[in-house]
């Protein structure tokens, strides 16, 4: 098994996070919207983590709190947008990186409210 040098660790780092600003991008969010977008983009990446990462888990102590502070569900944040996009860049850089090197920057990969709802084991 070869080993990912900083350096790729660096660049799929700046990808992930570029992706999650983007995101943020807006000047006026109100904290439910930006909860909204944080939340819906780290929950891709969690269903990601529990389908192809067996040393990550999920705080879902976290991912409910969030939940109850914008008064959504789950369901609702996975049929957004915002959803949408973070898997569609999780699958990209799957292709690009491989399954191992997303699995080890998911835990580091969402800050702001959404920092983590993704944790080693």
């Amino acid at each position: 098994m070869t080993h990912p040098t900083k350096r790729s660790l660096s660049s799929l780092l700046l990808s992930v996070s570029l992706t999650l600003l983007a995101a943020a991008a807006h000047a006026d969010v109100t904290e439910a919207e930006a909860i909204e977008a944080q939340l819906g983009s780290a929950l891709a990446s969690a269903d990601f983590a529990a389908k192809n990462c067996p040393n990550l888990g999920i705080n879902d102590d976290k991912v409910q709190e969030l939940l109850k502070r914008i008064k959504k569900t789950a369901a609702d944040l996975r049929a957004g947008e915002d959803y949408d996009e973070q898997r569609t860049v999780v699958q990209q850089l799957e292709k690009q990186q491989g399954r191992a090197m997303i699995c080890m920057v998911l835990p580091s990969a969402h800050g702001g409210y959404a920092r983590g709802v993704i944790q080693k084991k």
